[in-house]
C-alpha cells in the first residue's frame, strides 16, 4: 500500500463541498462502533495486515467521524473550551458525578491490552493503578514519588509523613536507587525533582551493542545491596529506537 494508493481512497470516502455532513448519521454512528474491536471479541488484538486496517479505516471508522474539520463549521477548538470550562480532574475518583475518570481508565486499559499487559484474559485487570500524565517529565515524577513511596514504606518508613530523609532514617534506608537502561533524560531530572538526585538513577545496559536492554543478573545484584531502597525503571520503547529494555514480558 503506498502513499498514493492511501490518499486516493481516503479522498474517494469523504464527501466535498456542500455535501460534506457536519456530523455522521445515527446508522454510520453505530456501525462504527460496531466495528471496533472488543476485549471478548474474536481476534482482539490480533494483526489484521495493511490492506485489512486500511480498510477498516476508511470503510468502517471514517463514515463515524464528524466532518468539522471539513467545512467552515469547524469547531476543533471545542476541546480547548470544555476542558477550560468543565476543568475535571482525574486524579479524584467521583463516579456519582462524572464519568472523566472511567473515560480515562477505560482508555488506559485499551493501552494495557494492545501492550500485552494486561494477560488477554480480560476478566482481571493487573493494573489498577493508572493515568495519563501531561508528558515524560510528570510520568517519570509522579512515577519515582510513588515508588519512593512504596519501597521505603515497605521498610517501615513514610515520606508523605516524615519527608525522605526522616523515613528512611526510620527504615534503616541509606540510599534510594533508580536502577535502568538508557533511561530517557527526564528520568534523572524527576529524581532530582522528588529528592533521589540525580546520582541515584544508575545505567545497567546489557552490553555496548545493546544499551537499552537491562541487564536482569545486574539489576539483582544491586537489589541485594543491605539497606538500599531500589526502583526499578524500565523502558517500554525507547524514545530515539522504540526499543524495549527486556526481550520478554514475563520477564
Amino acid at each position: 500500500m503506498t502513499y498514493p494508493d492511501l490518499h486516493a481512497r481516503l479522498r474517494a470516502a469523504l464527501s466535498e463541498g456542500d455535501e460534506a455532513p457536519t456530523l455522521p448519521s445515527a446508522s454510520a454512528l453505530a456501525d462504527a462502533s460496531a466495528s471496533l474491536p472488543r476485549p471478548t471479541g474474536e481476534g482482539y488484538l490480533s494483526a489484521l495486515g495493511a490492506e485489512a486496517t486500511l480498510s477498516h479505516i476508511i470503510d468502517e471508522v471514517v463514515p463515524g467521524l464528524n466532518g468539522q474539520a471539513r467545512s467552515g463549521r469547524y469547531y476543533g477548538f471545542a476541546a480547548d473550551n470544555i476542558v477550560s470550562a468543565l476543568d475535571q480532574n482525574v486524579q479524584v475518583h467521583l463516579p456519582s458525578q462524572t464519568v472523566a475518570t472511567e473515560l480515562e481508565s477505560v482508555a488506559l486499559r485499551m493501552l494495557a491490552d494492545v501492550l500485552g499487559l494486561e494477560g488477554g484474559t480480560g476478566e482481571e485487570e493487573a493494573w489498577k493503578g493508572r493515568t495519563f500524565t501531561t508528558g515524560a517529565t510528570a510520568s517519570n515524577i509522579l512515577g519515582l514519588a510513588c515508588g519512593r513511596e512504596a519501597v521505603v514504606e515497605k521498610r517501615g518508613g513514610r515520606v508523605g509523613e516524615a519527608g525522605v530523609l526522616g523515613a528512611c532514617l526510620a527504615a534503616g534506608v541509606t540510599e534510594i536507587q533508580v536502577l535502568t537502561s538508557m533511561g530517557h533524560s527526564s528520568l534523572s531530572k524527576a529524581a532530582s525533582v522528588v529528592g533521589l538526585g540525580r546520582a541515584s538513577v544508575k545505567e545497567l545496559p546489557a552490553s555496548a551493542d545493546e544499551p537499552w536492554r537491562l541487564d536482569l543478573g545486574a539489576v539483582e545484584r544491586h537489589l541485594n545491596r543491605e539497606g538500599v531502597a531500589s526502583i526499578i525503571a524500565v523502558s517500554a520503547g525507547e524514545v530515539n529506537t522504540g526499543r524495549f529494555a527486556t526481550g520478554a514480558l514475563r520477564r
